[in-house]
């Protein structure tokens, strides 16, 4: 079993080593120092890889049994779910998300699912036993995954002319003006450009803005998305840890002085709040299956607002690979504007989309969206399903197994 857990960790590291390098320049951002950069990163990809290590485990252990095929990718499901939310949860780069040739199920299924399917299709080509059926099975899958509906979803009937601006940096005066010289009635600002003030829409009197702000009520302070021609407000929920919040309260706030991290203490959202036509997403929430089917149900499109500057240079283009899903998932476009890249107006039919705007790129994106307030089978049920089939599937290995044993 140790030598199991090992392999399977390695081959972890590797990936997320390759994957997420990304961390050491958002550590490092506000001047953690190189030896401490390194240090946080190495120890985040490390416990990353035990998930990997842990379902290598679970494939050896589940070698023999009758139903392995099923018992593999239900240990995959549970161990990216466990993942999302143990320690404020890392919901990235799921297996699921990684190639848009196999999101044709997305719509039923969502990431997660995917990544169940993928490990079955897997596991069936590698059965020993009834070959022709399980080989058959397996290629009607990858036929579903390829060409299912997620290829081929139908847009809504209403329309609406929309820009996104990606400023680079928060200049207030420079966005104002940037809102202004827009060719649409609706303008999306990226992530906590300033401080909420509503004197600011007297100053674009002729546009609609949904723009991201920091919002202070009593003795909280939120980051917000707030459309300043009717007041409705989203706060954020999924915070980023040390950057946003500390998750481990004041115990490490000597250690962040010393170190140069900010001890930053923004409030959370609460889980239900008030939804308009629009729904928003702040940042990396949008990765987090729940909160992305709670606040994308029942609205017409999706808002998505982002500061990935700190983040170093291959973040910005994994954030938009999440968004793209979200946009297949739900079949509702994503509005994505973010401070200086990677900025995109999303379709859920990817030859719909809007020109993207790269890391560096200084400019504003005006693109006309269809509404489309259907949610469909995924929004409805999220990952509840799935979860459920797993769970049970890996109680009844277990049970059987001991039985075995």
């Amino acid at each position: 079993m140790n030598s199991h857990f090992l392999i399977g960790w390695l081959i972890g590291f590797a990936f997320w080593a390759y994957s997420i390098s990304w961390i050491y320049d958002a550590i490092n951002f506000y001047g953690a120092g190189t030896v401490l950069s390194s240090t946080i990163t190495f120890l985040l990809i490390a416990y990353l890889s035990v998930y990997f290590g842990i379902f290598l485990v679970a494939v050896n252990y589940f070698k023999d049994h009758q139903y392995k095929f099923l018992m593999i990718p239900s240990a995959f499901f549970l161990l990216e779910w466990l993942r999302s939310w143990v320690i404020s949860g890392f919901p990235w780069l799921n297996l699921g998300v990684l190639s848009e040739s196999l999101w044709g199920l997305l719509p039923v299924i969502g990431v997660a699912g995917t990544s169940f399917l993928i490990i079955l299709v897997i596991a069936l080509l590698l059965e020993r036993n009834k070959k022709i059926i399980s080989r058959i099975t397996a290629s009607l899958i990858l036929l579903l995954l390829f060409f299912g509906p997620g290829h081929y979803q139908e847009g809504g009937e209403e329309k609406l002319k929309i820009t996104v601006l990606q400023p680079l940096d928060t200049n207030i005066a420079e966005i104002i003006k940037m809102t202004n010289d827009a060719n649409s009635d609706l303008v999306v600002w990226p992530e906590a450009v300033t401080v909420y003030d509503e004197n600011i829409s007297m100053l674009i009197p002729e546009k609609e803005v949904v723009g991201g702000f920091f919002r202070e009520e009593n003795t909280n302070f939120y980051t917000s998305a707030i459309n300043m021609k009717t007041g409705h407000f989203y706060d954020k929920r999924n915070l980023v840890p040390f950057g946003e919040f500390q998750p481990f309260g004041t115990l490490l706030k000597s250690f962040n002085e010393f170190f140069n991290i900010p001890n930053s203490s923004l409030s959370r959202g609460d889980a239900n709040q008030e939804k308009a036509d629009w729904s928003a997403l702040i940042c990396w929430e949008l990765a987090f299956n729940k909160t992305f089917t709670d606040r994308v149900k029942g609205t017409k499109y999706i808002i998505h607002m982002s500061n990935d500057k700190w983040y170093g240079e291959s973040m910005p283009a994994q954030h938009l690979q999440h968004a793209k899903a979200r946009a297949v998932e739900s079949n509702k476009w994503v509005v994505r504007a973010t401070l200086d890249g990677i900025s995109q107006i999303i379709s859920p039919r990817s030859n719909e989309s809007s020109k993207s705007l790269d890391r560096g790129e200084k400019g504003s994106i005006t693109h006309e969206i269809s509404l489309n307030d259907i949610d469909t089978f995924y929004l409805k049920h999220g990952d509840v399903p799935l979860l459920i089939i797993s769970i049970l599937s890996l109680i009844f290995g277990l049970y059987s197994r001991k039985n075995e044993k």
